[in-house]
């Protein structure tokens, strides 16, 4: 099956690649064939549909009616006699009929294809006229043939020798032996304009190439690392890790296994790595003169010798010179050269292989129209994240369908490459090119500060958007709704972010922070969230932003700070009821009611709570009113109301149905799985965590979906099914690890404890619920550190360690005795009366069950009120009274096979 997967993909992507190739030698952008087919057919052609179909994207072979008009729009601008061009259309047809029968075939064995591999793969195309580097790639390709694969090969070389280039052919003529991925990431070792990312962002890049959610990350680097050598251990990975600076940027980015093939690109040479080296030099004057004729695009029959010396055999040099003589028909090699001449002696202050690929620049530069002359250097400015004509318009002071016209032009000469469908990215010798150019004249100061603009407008009309607010038009990009904003932050979040860091003004600050925290409130990493929030909160010398400190200390709160976010959270509401600001102030309060309910303050909480209710209800927002409905339920959950937790429950997951509001949907039918759990109802809860959990990934929402797969286990722990509930479990524990949520991951290490005591694995079960209460210790969670007591208690009595039991015994009925916790201590009182049964006390152990099976008839708990009376039933036993015994054993059962609880099975063997 992985084999005839593999096929597919292999043969789907040699097709892009074979299309890709047509509409290069035609010189057009994916931009231009989209608009193109939208204007001819006037079908509304996706961003993604000529993407998809270069990279080899999908499950069943692409249209027929794309791919000829990827022929009848390339074919008549591809520079070439009719013979080849009717050649190339043949081929195309056939490898097409080719994809095709294999597609029949495939699905007549019942093979079942997937929409898009599981498998990270961000490679950039291969090079269509890439040439020469032979004995290079024969011993890189050889080695890796033989098995003798070794881990890291750094490729260096000076600027604009093909080092990537190399690096990407490499990577695809070894994908097949490679089955795990492909990734690519840019580490802006040496970009213009752009600090080289540090290894803790490029460790966020890389795991989430591999399927981590941005929310799962850890904040700490070390155990980023540590996670990517895991994630990375016993798979076979290529990793290009493009334009490196030096040693400690790459050295903690390396795999740790010997599967993975790493290459490294650098303009130094990495003597520190235990790397092999390959030292790229200039192409042969035969190789170079090879490839000016492939992408020319037109019959060369001039002589090149020279015009590629000049050039410095260099393929950054000598593609843009081949663009501009493929643009200019009546251009001749001898001009060209005259031309070159000249730009060498304008710039003969620099070294030689600097001033081969500055002259190329210089020439292509020349040429172009005044205006976009001016674009070409203010587009050097932006930060190099990719960049689309919304932010080159603001960047460059035009209109947008100048600015498309001009990236379009750019791209004509070679001067940017589009990375993704209307997107364009500069070469960073070309930006450092294009940048040094910038004159007075260009008012840079002006142009970065409209960038920095733009990107705090756009920003804020995403999370507008987000939340579904009312969005701005005009010369933003537009949003039909939160998963298109959603998208926009994915595709910005490194431009986004680096206009952040290099914003100076308070007011940019602010707004920038306040429009990227509600999505990395939902995306992560929250270590980022925290220091962006922190930094927004500094420049708030007044103290009277309460938007800022309202954020602050949700952030705050999320991270499991809880003093700093309590602090923040109240400056929040002050500044808002002095300044009047109704709504805001039930942010705010919703806000404390969240915090307070997690530290047990409950009191407090339904206070906020319900004040924050009203004033919803007076502005009449039904998304918010669901919102704190949710947070009421949660709060009459802890306090034992189970019946009445599912009503607010189901109103509120009422009204998000209502809305179309997938996230709110989740949200309800987490609290709702929650309780009836404690109903000892698992079906519903098994039915409310799946559904929940589902909507949860379709809304790429981690955190909530690692709950519910730790709820999933509590179902499947309170039905028996141990091996089920374990699996779950370790599940959830990682992903909670990966977010950095310490109480999640503590209470998913309780239960996992449970399930290991269940299994007589008691020192496996210790050493787990030990590690759950030292964390409950480091954030101060009540009821989780009342809760690992009692069950570290639980385990020590099973395991006939009797004085050590009573210790965390007492310590968690005290513990829930000032939560006021009932269902915690109906479950101390089953506990201290196993304790005394245990001891040889049966009659103190009587008077305990009694008291436990008070509480639970009086809280409604079927589970507790089974465990009591079985507790009662074995010290009647105890006392000689086998009738009662009998009695009570056999009620406790009834309870157990009623809500289908796995001590059903236990009790029936005792019985027997």
């Amino acid at each position: 099956m992985v084999n005839n997967q593999n096929a597919w993909r292999s043969t789907r992507q040699r097709f892009g690649q074979t299309l890709a190739e047509l509409r290069l030698d035609a010189g057009l952008s994916q931009g231009e064939l989209a608009s193109a087919m939208t204007s001819q057919t006037k079908e509304r052609i996706s961003n993604g549909t000529f993407s998809d179909l270069e990279r080899g994207v999908g499950a069943k072979p692409p249209r027929r009616d794309v791919v000829l008009f990827y022929l009848e729009h390339c074919l008549p601008r591809w520079r070439a006699d009719a013979a080849p061009k009717e050649e190339r259309r043949a081929d195309v047809l056939r490898k097409l009929e080719a994809l095709e029968a294999l597609h029949e075939t495939l699905k007549a064995s019942g093979v079942t294809l997937h929409e898009s591999a599981p498998r990270p793969n961000d490679l950039p195309r291969d090079a269509h006229a890439f040439t020469g580097r032979k004995n290079e790639l024969t011993v890189l390709v050889d080695a890796v043939k033989n098995g003798g694969v070794v881990a890291v090969h750094a490729v260096d070389g000076m600027p604009g020798v093909g080092k990537t280039a190399f690096a990407v052919r490499a990577a695809h003529l070894l994908a097949d032996r490679f089955p795990d991925g492909q990734i690519f990431l840019d580490l802006y070792g040496h970009t213009a304009g752009q600090a080289p990312l540090e290894p803790h962002d490029a460790l966020a890049s890389l795991l989430m190439a591999v399927g981590v959610e941005s929310q799962r990350l850890p904040a700490d680097t070390a155990k980023r690392e540590a996670l990517w050598r895991r994630k990375l251990g016993r798979k076979r990975v290529i990793v290009i890790l493009d334009n490196a600076a030096d040693h400690a940027q790459v050295a903690p980015l390396l795999p740790g296994g010997g599967g993975c093939l790493v290459l490294v690109t650098s303009r130094r040479r990495l003597v520190e790595l235990d790397a092999v080296t390959i030292d790229l030099a200039p192409l042969a004057a035969t190789e170079a003169e090879r490839m000016f004729q492939r992408l020319a695009g037109r019959e060369v029959t001039e002589p090149l010798a020279d015009l590629v010396e000049l050039a410095g055999r260099l393929p950054l040099a000598l593609a843009i010179l081949a663009a501009r003589f493929r643009n200019r028909a009546a251009l001749t090699v001898a001009v060209l050269l005259t031309e070159l001449r000249a730009a060498h002696g304008r710039l003969s202050g620099l070294q030689v292989g600097e001033r081969a690929v500055a002259a190329a620049f210089d020439l292509s530069y020349r040429d172009l129209p005044p205006q976009r002359r001016h674009f070409f250097r203010l587009l050097g400015l932006h930060p190099g994240g990719g960049v689309e004509r919304y932010a080159a318009a603001a960047l460059c002071d035009v209109e947008l369908d100048e600015a498309a016209g001009h990236l379009d032009g750019l791209y004509h000469e070679h001067l940017v490459d589009e990375i993704a469908f209307g997107r364009f990215r500069m070469h960073d010798l070309i930006a450092e090119y294009a940048a040094g150019l910038v004159e007075d004249s260009d008012d840079p100061d002006k142009a970065r500060r409209s960038l920095l603009d733009f990107y705090a407008d756009a920003a804020t009309n995403a999370c507008n958007a987000m939340q579904r607010d009312e969005v701005e038009g005009g010369t933003l990009p537009p949003f039909e709704g939160p998963e298109d904003a959603r998208v926009w932050f994915d595709d910005e979040r490194v431009n986004v972010l680096a206009s952040f860091d290099s914003a100076d003004d308070a007011e940019t600050v602010v707004r920038l922070a306040l429009a990227l925290a509600p999505y990395l409130r939902r995306t992560g990493p929250w270590d980022l969230s925290t220091r962006i929030m922190r930094r927004a909160a500094e420049l708030d010398v007044e103290g009277d932003n309460g938007d800022v400190h309202l954020e602050l200390g949700k952030a705050e709160f999320t991270a499991d700070n809880y003093p700093e976010a309590a602090t923040a959270l109240q400056k929040a509401l002050d500044v808002f009821v002095e300044t009047g600001r109704r709504t805001f102030c039930a942010h705010a309060l919703m806000a404390l009611g969240q915090l307070w309910i997690q530290t047990g303050h409950h009191s407090d909480a339904r206070d906020a709570l319900t004040q924050a209710l009203g004033l919803y209800e007076q502005d009449g927002d039904q998304a918010d009113i669901a919102n704190v409905l949710t947070e009421l339920a949660l709060l009459s959950y802890y306090g034992d109301e189970y019946e009445q937790a599912v009503d607010i429950g189901e109103r509120a997951l009422t009204i998000f149905r209502e809305l179309g509001d997938e996230y709110g949907q989740a949200m309800a039918l987490k609290g709702l799985s929650n309780s009836w759990l404690f109903m000892d109802k698992y079906d519903d809860a098994y039915r409310t965590a799946v559904e929940g959990l589902e909507l949860y990934k379709r809304q790429r929402e981690a955190h909530g979906a690692t709950q519910l797969q730790s709820r999933l286990g509590s179902v499947e722990l309170s039905r028996g099914r141990y091996a089920e509930a374990y699996e779950h479990f370790a599940i959830a524990i990682e992903g909670f690890e990966e977010l950095g949520d310490r109480g999640g991951k503590a209470q998913a290490l309780v239960e996992q404890g449970i399930v290991l005591s269940r299994l007589g694995r008691f020192a496996e079960a210790e050493q787990v619920l030990q590690e759950a209460l030292d964390l409950y210790e480091t954030f101060g969670e009540e009821h989780g550190r009342a809760a690992s007591r009692r069950e570290l208690a639980e385990l020590l009595i099973r395991a006939g360690r009797l004085a050590e039991a009573r210790v965390p015994l007492d310590e968690a009925d005290v513990i829930y005795g000032k939560l006021d916790d009932r269902y915690g201590k109906t479950l101390t009182s089953t506990t201290y009366g196993t304790w005394y049964l245990k001891s040889g006390d049966a009659r103190k152990a009587r008077q305990h069950y009694e008291q436990a099976l008070l509480l639970a008839v009086e809280i409604g708990g079927p589970l507790a009120e089974a465990d009591a009376l079985a507790g009662l039933g074995r010290a009647a036993k105890a006392q000689g009274d086998h009738e009662d015994a009998d009695l009570q054993l056999r009620k406790a059962l009834a309870i157990y096979q009623r809500i289908g609880a796995g001590e059903a099975a236990e009790l029936t063997e005792e019985l027997a």
